[in-house]
């Protein structure tokens, strides 16, 4: 493994977005922590919806003292694929689980915190989701969206897609390897 990027922001600032030009433009393979989620609420018979996914990923984190996102999601996906050089997990949440992927992966990870305008991130999310705005500001305020939003003092680098494309950022990112 060559590169791991972590991805970390607030809901609607373009974290899927900039992950799509990554794998676009410099063939980062992604790791889907939703993805590992979504699944998971399946078995259960849970309704699969933000709170949901919020509460099964704290829950997960209080059980495994957050290692489940590299334990369950990124080391199997990397195992399994022992050609690729550029992985990118979409979305880490909490510091404790950028500290254990730097702590597991050494210098391979960098990270990267997304980030746009408060006005712009409540624009993004109405123009994407048929529900008004109360169930934005009601996520917003879960703490796991919290925790989310206050991870740019622990990235290696602040992306704001409201100035820069995701193709611009996607190529910056390259370069938070060389800092």
């Amino acid at each position: 493994m060559k590169r791991l990027l972590l991805l970390s922001g607030p809901m609607a600032s373009g974290k899927t977005s900039v992950s799509a030009a990554l794998q676009e433009l410099h063939r980062f393979v992604p790791i889907s922590s939703g993805s590992f989620l979504r699944a998971h609420l399946a078995t259960r018979s849970e309704p699969l919806n933000r709170h949901n996914l919020q509460e099964l990923g704290d829950s997960l984190d209080r059980a495994t003292d957050f290692s489940w996102l590299i334990d369950s999601v990124a080391n199997p996906a990397i195992h399994a694929r022992p050609d690729v050089e550029n992985w990118l997990l979409d979305a880490v949440r909490k510091p404790r689980q950028v500290e254990l992927f730097r702590l597991r992966f050494g210098n391979a990870v960098r990270h990267a915190h997304i980030v746009a305008p408060e006005p712009v991130l409540q624009q993004r999310y109405a123009a994407r989701s048929a529900t008004d705005l109360d169930e934005y500001n009601a996520s917003v305020l879960h703490p796991n969206e919290q925790s989310a939003r206050s991870l740019s003092g622990f990235a290696d680098k602040v992306f704001d897609t409201h100035k820069y494309t995701p193709f611009q950022i996607a190529d910056q990112i390259l370069g938070i390897w060389e800092m």
